[in-house]
This record gives structure tokens, C-alpha cells and sequence, in this order.
């Protein structure tokens, strides 16, 4: 009896181990993920190559004035078309990703080109074809 009830406990014991780890594995693959979007998103950025930014958004998305994915893809061809896209950089480098149930806040980003400068949060999604996209963003003057 004392057997049994020590053998189950270790594998109660064993199995808590398993799905903390897999929680945790999960977690790290989630970051990596959503690492690899934002640098993939900057890259394009940089690139001024508003189809392989747009990529990265979600048909959901919208910005916190309301604005559409549809909508942000003609404000960034327009900035493009004149200009305000020239030198334009994106530094991850003090973003910080918090992940929550789905769902991943990152900032600050800080957003400039030739025409000036401003600072950027982003919401990224697992969406149910388990890619991270963007599906709102804040900008900050």
C-alpha cells in the first residue's frame, strides 16, 4: 500500500514536471515567434515594402484612431509615395513582449524615418493558423 501510494505520487510528481516544461517550451517557441515577425516586419519596413508589411497585420487589425488594415496599407503607400518612408528605421532594442493567453504587448518601438520620429506599441495575435500577427497598434508622437 505504502509502495502504491509512493509510486503514485511520483508520478503525479513527474507529471507536473512534463507539463511545466511543455508551458514553458511553449512559451519560449510563442517568443522566438513573435521575435522572428517583428524582425521580418522591421526588415520590410526598412525596405519600404509596404506588401511585405503588410503581411505581418491581421485582416482584424486596427490602429487606436480605428483605422483598418485596408486603411493603414494606402496611409503607408501614401507616405511612401512621398517620400516619408526615406531612412526609415525601426529599434526594437527597449521592446519588451509580454505574453498573455494568446495574445503578446510590445513596446516601446521606436519608429523614424527622414520626416521625423515617434513611438510605437504593437498587440500581436496567435491566430488559429498559429501565426503572431498585428492586430493593433498605438502610436506616440
Amino acid at each position: 500500500m505504502r509502495k502504491s501510494l509512493g509510486m503514485k505520487l511520483a508520478a503525479v510528481m513527474l507529471m507536473a514536471v512534463l507539463v511545466a516544461g511543455c508551458a514553458t517550451m511553449g512559451g519560449a517557441k510563442d517568443q522566438k515567434a513573435i521575435e522572428k515577425t517583428l524582425a521580418d516586419w522591421k526588415a520590410a519596413l526598412e525596405k519600404q515594402d509596404v506588401d511585405g508589411m503588410m503581411a505581418f497585420y491581421s485582416e482584424n487589425f486596427t490602429t487606436d484612431r480605428g483605422n483598418t488594415k485596408a486603411e493603414l496599407k494606402e496611409f503607408f503607400q501614401g507616405a511612401k509615395d512621398q517620400g516619408y518612408l526615406e531612412g526609415a528605421t525601426a529599434d526594437l532594442t527597449a521592446a519588451e513582449i509580454k505574453i498573455e493567453e494568446g495574445t503578446a504587448n510590445v513596446g516601446p518601438i521606436s519608429l523614424s524615418s527622414d520626416a521625423g520620429s515617434l513611438e510605437a506599441s504593437l498587440v500581436l495575435k496567435k491566430e488559429p493558423d498559429k501565426v503572431w500577427r498585428i492586430v493593433s497598434s498605438e502610436m506616440n508622437q
